[in-house]
């Protein structure tokens, strides 16, 4: 069973609970249940190590006979792949009836190796990783525990896109589609700005557990402001209901740690393949899937503009979305956003 330091830790943006680990084989395995991938001790692109690295997932579906059929999903900031459930099955984001879904837990949700749950590297002692760290445990994970020796393809939502956009780089012939959704190949000077914000705020909460009142209440004021635009927070709620709604936000905030929020906010600031595999063009050159990606106009969290510029240089498909709802998108489009997906993923 999951450890009740593991349970603490659920994303504030989709709340989906399921707790249970057993240890049979992916063909085997209900749709959803909680397994573990041993990595040893994992070097990082930084020259650190996570001492006895784990790696958290779920599978959905069944693998064919041709192990062909099998999707890569990691998670968003602060997500876990208990929470993608709500995105997999029929009529949804990602059909498992066709599909081998992989749920992934990325490094630093409370599931997979975090400063939370760590035994030999606790709270700050914790290394910092990187989106290449996540993406090549991931690979691992495909490779040696799986066995797959080709995925059709990643599909991420926010930093599941970024990560999405980092597969394609790093293993480009890998994958056969990607589908980044609201993700981005680096983020922009305004991005930036706001996770840099957040983390000052998340560095200067000293408490060893939990949260002080005070950096709970702006941060979660922060993730509020950014998540649609300015016209639709005005339209929905009136000033009076504005007390109770940061409430809400500071209570589901209070179900992840901050030192995980952090080290994830940390690898997002440092996120930029271009920095890795070469500058904008010479990288689209490179990349050999098919491309789908979603893109919200007016996404305030992350800037369009990096995505819409790389799909431009691929000259690959785009899901142009111009709503309020902004980084919220699936609020707003979520059944042109599956449809297209759905598409994408079939021919």
């Amino acid at each position: 069973m999951e450890s009740k330091r593991m349970q603490k830790h659920r994303s504030f943006v989709l709340l989906i609970i399921m707790s249970v680990v057993l240890t049979l084989s992916p063909q085997q395995l209900t749709a959803g249940e909680q397994e573990y991938f041993a990595l040893g001790d994992f070097k990082l692109d930084s020259g650190g190590m996570i001492r006895d690295c784990i790696l958290g997932y779920r599978t959905f579906g069944k693998l064919n006979e041709a192990r062909s059929n099998a999707i890569l999903f990691p998670t968003w900031f602060a997500g876990t792949s208990a929470d993608l459930s709500a995105l997999i099955g029929p009529g949804k984001l990602v059909d498992s009836t066709k599909y081998f879904v992989i749920g992934v837990d990325s490094f630093g949700n409370g599931i997979s190796s975090s400063p939370s749950n760590s035994t030999l590297q606790t709270g700050r002692s914790f290394p910092e990783f990187t989106m290449g760290d996540m993406v090549r445990a991931q690979y691992r994970l495909i490779t040696e525990k799986l066995r797959i020796s080709r995925l059709h393809a990643v599909v991420g939502i926010s930093m599941g896109g970024m990560q999405t956009f980092y597969w394609m780089a790093a293993y480009p012939d890998f994958i056969k589609k990607a589908v980044p959704v609201t993700g981005t190949p680096r983020p922009t000077s305004y991005d930036l700005l706001l996770y840099r914000t957040e983390l000052t705020v998340l560095e200067g909460n000293r408490t060893t557990k939990g949260w002080d009142k005070e950096p709970l209440a702006i941060v979660a004021g922060l993730h509020a402001m950014s998540e649609g635009t300015p016209g639709r927070f005005v339209a929905s709620r009136n000033p009076g209901e504005l007390p109770l709604y940061i409430e809400k936000a500071e209570k589901d905030l209070e179900k992840s740690d901050p030192n995980d929020l952090a080290w994830q906010l940390k690898a997002m600031m440092r996120h930029d393949i271009y920095a890795v595999f070469g500058k904008p063009a010479e990288t689209a050159r490179k990349i050999h899937p098919e491309l789908l990606a979603v893109i919200s106009l007016q996404d305030h969290m992350v800037n369009p503009a990096p995505a819409r510029e790389l799909a431009d240089l691929m000259q690959a498909r785009s899901l142009l979305l111009d709503s309020s709802c902004g980084h919220y998108i699936f609020q707003c489009e979520f059944a042109r956003i599956s449809s297209a997906v759905s598409e994408f993923l079939d021919r």
